[in-house]
């Protein structure tokens, strides 16, 4: 029975691998090969007959005590455990799928999720960017106009258009960086790296880095970066970007908000101009539906499609918002919210106020609960939407009552709803994705309206010196630069806290956590901490503690489990600690 044992351990540990790699296929939309299927199910199928066998053999022992042995049952036994352990055995051999588990994957372009492109205004300004990008002359190109405007829409269209493109490819290699605010060359390097595969070892300096970018970029021949999104210049060289040239035929496109941007980085300035009043009625009617066919709302829909300021974001939200209103006075109550809000604001401010009203109109207070808090990741974060809704329900905006099933389906029923009036959108089948613009219309509210938060995600910040306000409930500190968090905050109403993306090594004092005493979501993924404080103990009302890819964890406060008594998911993926019941420290 000992050799059956063993041999079945080795073939569960083979069963555990296989299955973690299936499912992480299935995650990136693959599927295990037949004969993968067929193995697993003979695997558990086995399981439960030797667990039958040790059962009747424990039996066997028992009725043995005291007794003349069954040496017919105990031959019976033993013959059986010979079968099985010849059964195992060639489950173990069956086991070596040398050509891989899944199916393979169908050939995928980079493709990036976007919408079609609306208007000729934009069509043509597309074509004007296409023209300079496969012309000779223009090598750096800036792309810019005011924030929803559509810039980021219609060069994902020419990045999906050439790089779908089966015959005679301009590029050898299409790059699409994210730059946003808060990036400066360190981490515009990093971003590239990853983008490239490039092994980025923390302690490469810009020197080193771009060293590594250059010769990468190199080998890739003709190349088409863009850089979407940039609100400052960068010396292309200092980042470790080969210069575009006639010779190399390599090209690099920036988007900005700042005209002022294009002049330093040499690149040729094209404006990206709002919509056409045409433009945007046609835009707004397909948006909204045939509700505003009817005399006695048509004329309104186009007041209130005027108020959108001709900018696509503004009408895609405002018109996901009013989508199905058939009632005029309900239209007539949104034109004068509009109008009144617009007579406040000059310029560019004046985008804040279609999206402001796109979230009151949400109605709903959990459907704007739920909104607010995905600004708490960093600017074009693709966010997990099984994250996301499990941190809806760990925080408690969604009532528990049901099963665990109710609430994952009442999550994605509000993730549905923020999608169709625009407030998110879907990146993929796994992802979704908040608009800058959108994101500061969020923050700005969390900053005057509950439930109140304190939102410094991806701010390069190093070191923390200011006070987290005392009634603050959502605190972000998610991708920094962060490596010790110091002080007792006074933070009796805090429900989340994300610290995750930051190489923290240290908590100090062990008391920091005493006054968090309703945190429900901690988040410490991926980070270097080596230890908790004593203090998480205390967080009676804790119901997720993530802690995955935590390689440096060694200690655990003594008992820690035992006192999270509300505590529901403990994750630690990719972490390297080993329970130990005896010192809370780790076993290797």
């Amino acid at each position: 029975m000992e050799t059956l044992e063993s041999k079945m351990g080795t073939l569960i540990a083979t069963y555990k691998d296989i299955k973690k790699g299936v499912e992480s296929a299935e995650l990136q939309g693959g599927s295990a090969l037949n004969k993968v299927t067929h193995w697993l199910q003979e695997v558990e199928s086995m399981e439960r007959k030797v667990s039958d066998a040790q059962r009747n053999f424990e039996e066997q022992k028992k009725c043995g005590k005291g007794h003349f042995p069954n040496y017919y049952r105990r031959r019976k036994i033993s013959k059986k455990s010979s079968t099985l352990i010849g059964q195992v055995d060639e489950l173990i051999t069956n086991g070596k799928f040398e050509n891989g588990v899944t199916e393979p994957l169908p050939l995928v372009t980079n493709a990036l999720p976007t919408m079609p492109i609306k208007g000729k205004t934009a069509e043509l300004t597309k074509r004007e960017i296409l023209d300079c990008i496969l012309g000779t002359e223009k090598r750096i190109i800036g792309v810019h106009g005011m924030g929803g405007v559509g810039k980021t829409t219609i060069m994902r269209n020419i990045h999906n258009d050439l790089s779908q493109q089966s015959e005679s490819k301009h590029f050898d290699c299409f790059i699409w960086i994210t730059v946003s605010n808060e990036v400066d060359v360190n981490k515009l390097q990093r971003k590239i790296a990853k983008e490239l595969n490039i092994d980025m070892k923390e302690d490469d300096d810009e020197d080193g880095a771009a060293r590594k970018i250059f010769n990468a970029l190199k080998r890739r021949k003709k190349f088409l970066l863009i850089l979407d999104d940039m609100w400052k210049q960068f010396d292309l060289v200092e980042v470790g970007i080969p210069i575009p040239s006639e010779e190399n035929g390599c090209k690099v496109v920036l988007t900005t908000r700042d005209k002022g941007i294009c002049g330093p980085m040499q690149a040729h300035a094209i404006e990206v101009r709002v919509l056409s009043e045409d433009e945007s009625w046609e835009f707004f009617k397909n948006i909204v539906g045939g509700v505003i066919l009817s005399k006695d709302i048509e004329h309104l829909a186009k007041d209130v499609a005027k108020e959108c300021c001709n900018l696509p974001l503004a009408i895609k939200t405002v018109g996901g918002s009013m989508c199905g209103v058939d009632n005029a006075a309900v239209w007539m109550d949104a034109l004068k919210d509009l109008k009144e809000a617009n007579g406040g604001f000059k310029g560019i401010d004046k985008v804040f106020t279609p999206l402001k009203f796109s979230y009151t109109r949400l109605g709903d207070t959990l459907l704007q609960y739920c909104f607010l808090f995905c600004s708490l990741y960093p600017e074009d974060h693709k966010i997990s939407t099984n994250e996301l809704i499990n941190n809806w329900i760990y925080e408690g905006l969604i009532d528990k009552r049901g099963t665990r099933e109710d609430n994952i389906n009442k999550g994605h029923t509000i993730l549905d709803q923020l999608v169709k009036v625009s407030m998110l959108e879907r990146y993929g089948k796994m992802f979704v994705k908040m608009h800058d613009l959108i994101r500061d219309m969020a923050i700005d509210i969390t900053r005057a309206e509950n439930p109140r938060s304190v939102i410094y995600a991806g701010r390069q910040l190093q070191d923390l010196s200011t006070e987290f306000p005392e009634d603050a409930e959502r605190i972000s500190l998610m991708d920094n630069d962060i490596e010790e968090l110091s002080g007792e905050p006074n933070c009796q109403h805090l429900l989340t806290l994300f610290l995750q993306f930051n190489p923290l090594q240290k908590i100090s004092p062990d008391s920091y956590f005493n006054h968090m005493c309703s945190l429900r979501v901690l988040n410490l993924s991926f980070t270097h901490i080596k230890s908790l404080p004593n203090s998480v103990s205390n967080l009676k009302n804790l119901r997720a503690l993530h802690l995955d890819n935590t390689r440096g964890l060694r200690v655990f406060p003594a008992g820690i489990i035992p006192r999270l008594s509300h505590l529901e998911e403990l994750t630690m993926g990719g972490s390297r600690w080993k329970w130990s019941s005896k010192t809370g420290r780790s076993r290797n």
